[in-house]
């Protein structure tokens, strides 16, 4: 199916309805989607993408990307699962997702040929209940949010954290023009030379009052200085600030995970 803002548009629309009936257990936020399917051009000939609707709405969707790990994500409203082998029996995929302890999911995985995998992803949630303060940034750098002007930086520091990254300037601009991208949630820190050392994206779900880091980066040459944890503080504050009161984030790596706990 070609990708269109339209289909986007459903895709979160099921993610919203779905925090709100399962909270944390949700399997999707809506900035996922956002951010997963705009932040790279050309890439729909390696996706292959199925929406099942009833009543006209959509209650389930399945997102195969075929680009070397097959991945096949994946949403069904609790009042569908009988959709799901359907959706599970897609001959490309060769990896998916389910929560530890969802054994109806995991069951319907090993059905279908899924096999754990060697490096689990983490789900962290954290609840805010005030504005948390911010540390304080050695001298010469700061705490600012990117602005049409950066939009040159921004994509650089991505793309050195990231390497090699298919984002560019105009794909960044897709992805800045995409619901629900806000550019005061757009965190980094600027060090003294004027670029941006560190950087946070918080995607909000304004209905639900979530917000979501996703991507987080600092630049090689700067760090083990704390920057990462102080533009993620710097994030949590801006989310407290415009109505978010829990934030969340996935990780893989130890590191990663580390430094959000």
């Amino acid at each position: 199916m070609r990708l269109s803002p339209g289909i986007v548009r459903d895709m979160q629309q099921l993610a919203l309805e779905q925090r709100r009936l399962l909270g944390a257990r949700a399997p999707w936020h809506v900035g996922d989607v956002a951010w997963g399917l705009r932040q790279h051009e050309g890439r729909e000939p390696e996706w292959r993408i199925r929406l099942w609707a009833e009543d006209g709405r959509i209650v389930a969707w399945s997102w195969l990307k075929q680009d070397g790990r097959d991945r096949l994500e994946l949403d069904v409203h609790p009042d569908h699962e009988h959709l799901l082998d359907e959706i599970l029996a897609e001959p490309g995929a060769r990896v998916a997702f389910a929560l530890e302890d969802d054994v109806d999911r995991r069951a319907a995985l090993a059905r279908h040929g899924f096999t754990e995998p060697g490096a689990p992803m983490h789900y962290l949630a954290f609840d805010l209940v005030e504005p948390p303060a911010l540390p304080r940034l050695p001298d010469g750098y700061e705490y600012t949010t990117v602005t049409d002007v950066d939009l040159a930086e921004r994509v650089a520091v991505h793309r050195d954290v990231w390497a090699p990254s298919r984002v560019t300037e105009s794909s960044y601009a897709q992805v800045r023009a995409t619901w629900p991208y806000r550019a005061t949630l757009d965190c980094a820190v600027r060090e003294p030379a004027g670029g941006f050392a560190a950087y946070c994206l918080c995607w909000p779900d304004v209905e639900n009052r979530v917000g979501e880091f996703e991507p987080v980066g600092v630049r090689g040459e700067f760090r083990r200085q704390g920057l990462g944890a102080a533009v993620c503080m710097f994030a949590l504050r801006r989310l407290y600030e415009e109505g978010g009161r829990q934030a969340i984030v996935y990780c893989v790596t130890e590191a990663a995970c580390a430094l959000y706990e």
